[in-house]
């Protein structure tokens, strides 16, 4: 039972898109929502319970006159999925169930100074110890999402760059730790992922809007008709490796004045250690791997009052406000939600200044005035949305009596109704 073919939700997707997001539906809302027959909804919702995806529970009680209306919900303990964000400097893991609904999670290392082989090894075998804690039976996961950097290149599953090191790339990342764990992983872009999770969420009130997202590096994503933008080949939105005015800085990529190399955590952070009174004062330990790390120690001193913070900081907000600008100009955006790690203490002075920015220079503040969000989930929206690409996608095919959908599905021609 597909729920995205070809780059189209299908019409059970539509409908368990609907029940994850709105928790309890009667059929009625549900051909009202999407547009569908009564007979359609009927024929799908029919399929949906009888593979023990769905279950009636109750009599609508906002309805008034005429029969009351059955409301439907998810069996959330019939699936579940996995999501998991790997940054160079940190790792996370969440378990989702068939409603959306977290069930466990967990943090560790990230991916730098260790090659892919070892990282996913630890990764499978701390997936495997969440699975059996939260007693979620491993044959009732439906897959993992595993969420990176880009450029990916998703059907084969690898990355498209030697980030963090040579041998990250084209390594079999989704094949590897498939086999490790005995289910089917996808690979997903960290600021798509982060965006879906946080549209699923229902944190932002529309339906098109852009995210920003930053670990140790910076990433774009946006939403468009409450779907994913993924451009030719998923790999779109790259806003951290826009070029910026009077930017210079040496890239990873290879090119001078990127978003991600002006204002990153670890631009932030070699500023920081380049002035050594100022390291020592934060506490920076200047590992290689730990950028991230050093950069919350910087925002909490800013949070602490420390001014030399809150100039370091304000310094790559302005940056990223001009990365911003771009954002919103291209995609004609009045939304912008700040998503990942970097943002957990330092989110309210990038929200600020990435809105001042907006105000001054994006095009739509003629008609509205830029909108800047922080994430409903900041640390791990990326994560999260992994796992509700893996719930969206992945077939349930031959798991139940019913096992095949349409796009176009067939009326029942002996349609029990919609109450």
């Amino acid at each position: 039972m597909p729920h995205i073919e070809d780059g189209r939700v299908t019409t059970t997707g539509r409908v368990l898109d609907l029940l994850r997001t709105r928790g309890t539906l009667s059929r009625v809302e549900l051909a009202g929502r999407t547009g569908l027959t009564a007979a359609a909804i009927t024929h799908v919702v029919r399929r949906l319970i009888a593979d023990g995806l769905v279950h009636e529970v109750g009599r609508d009680p906002r309805q008034g006159r005429g029969q009351p209306r059955r409301l439907l919900e998810l069996a959330s303990d019939s699936w579940y999925a996995v999501g998991v964000q790997v940054d160079r400097t940190s790792t996370t893991v969440v378990v989702l169930d068939f409603a959306g609904e977290r069930v466990a999670d967990a943090a560790l290392r990230g991916s730098g100074g260790t090659g892919p082989e070892a990282t996913l090894t630890a990764l499978a075998d701390r997936i495997a110890g969440l699975l059996r804690a939260s007693g979620v039976p491993r044959e009732r996961v439906l897959g993992a999402g595993l969420v990176t950097h880009g450029p990916q290149d998703q059907e084969r599953g690898v990355l498209l760059t030697a980030q963090p090191e040579p041998a990250w790339l084209e390594f079999p990342l989704t094949e590897t730790l498939g086999r490790r764990l005995g289910v089917p992983v996808l690979l997903e872009n960290d600021a798509t992922a982060a965006a879906f999770g946080e549209q699923w969420a229902g944190a932002v009130p529309t339906d098109t809007f852009g995210l920003i997202y930053m670990a140790s590096g910076i990433g774009g994503g946006v939403i468009v008709d409450g779907e994913s933008y993924r451009g030719r080949a998923s790999n779109a939105v790259e806003i951290g490796h826009v070029a910026l005015n009077g930017g210079s800085a040496r890239c990873v990529c290879g090119n001078r004045g990127c978003a991600q190399a002006e204002a990153g955590p670890r631009a932030v952070v070699e500023r920081a250690l380049a002035r050594g009174d100022l390291a020592e004062r934060f506490g920076l330990r200047g590992e290689p791997d730990g950028a991230l790390a050093d950069f919350e120690r910087i925002a909490r001193a800013w949070h602490r009052g420390d001014r030399d913070a809150a100039g370091l900081l304000e310094r790559s907000a302005r940056w990223l406000g001009q990365a911003a600008v771009t954002l919103v100009n291209l995609f004609d955006l009045d939304t912008v939600v700040l998503a990942g790690p970097a943002f957990i203490t330092a989110g309210p002075l990038y929200r600020e200044h990435v809105a001042a920015e907006l105000e001054r220079r994006a095009l739509s503040r003629a008609l509205r005035r830029p909108e800047v969000r922080i994430s409903a989930d900041v640390d791990t929206a990326a994560a999260i949305g992994g796992a509700l690409h893996v719930l969206r996608t992945i077939p349930i095919e031959g798991r139940g009596p019913a096992a095949a959908d349409d796009l176009a599905p067939v009326p029942d021609p002996t349609s029990e109704g919609t109450s």
